[in-house]
C-alpha cells in the first residue's frame, strides 16, 4: 500500500473506534440514567434531574472530546502522516506505527477493559466513552486531510 492509503487506512481505524465508543457511550449514559436506578447515577446526584444530568454529560463530554482531538491528537496523527509521508516504497505494516505509539494503544485498551472492573456509575463511563470517541473522530478528520492533501515527492 502507498503513503495515502496508508494515511486513510490509520484515519479508518480511528473512525471505526471513535464511532464504537459514541454508540457504546450513548448506551451507558441511557442504561445508568433510564434502565438501572436512576436515583443512584451521577446524572441525578450531580443535576437532580436524570434528563438534564444525560444532555449535559453528553455534551460535556463532546466538548471534552473535541478539545482533546484538536489539540491532543492532531499532534499524534500529524506525527503518524509525517512518518508515514517519510517512508520509502514499498510500506510493510510494521513500518507505519512505532513501538511507543503501540504502547500508548496497548495502554489505552488495558484501561478501557480496567474501566469495566472500576466502581464507577454506568453514566460517567459512557460520558467518558463519548469524550474518548469524538476525539478519535475529530482525530480522523486530520488523517484524512492529509492523506488528500499528500503529494508523493518522486
Amino acid at each position: 500500500m502507498k503513503h495515502k492509503g496508508w494515511m486513510i487506512c490509520s484515519g479508518l481505524l480511528w473512525m471505526a473506534i471513535g464511532l464504537w465508543l459514541l454508540a457504546k457511550g450513548i448506551f451507558l449514559i441511557a442504561q445508568g440514567c433510564f434502565l438501572a436506578d436512576p436515583q443512584n447515577s451521577f446524572s441525578f446526584q450531580a443535576f437532580g434531574d436524570v434528563q438534564k444530568g444525560a444532555t449535559s454529560l453528553v455534551s460535556l463530554a463532546l466538548l471534552l472530546g473535541f478539545i482533546k482531538g484538536r489539540f491532543v491528537l492532531s499532534k499524534t496523527a500529524r506525527r503518524v502522516c509525517l512518518r508515514i509521508a517519510a517512508l520509502p516504497l514499498p510500506i510493510l505494516a510494521k513500518q507505519v506505527y512505532s513501538a511507543p505509539y503501540l504502547i500508548l494503544i496497548s495502554g489505552m485498551m488495558l484501561l478501557g477493559i480496567a474501566m469495566k472492573f472500576l466502581p464507577i456509575p454506568l453514566d460517567l463511563k459512557g460520558a467518558l466513552d463519548i469524550a474518548i470517541g469524538s476525539a478519535l473522530l475529530n482525530g480522523s478528520l486530520l488523517y484524512f486531510r492529509a492523506a488528500f492533501s499528500f503529494r508523493a515527492v518522486s
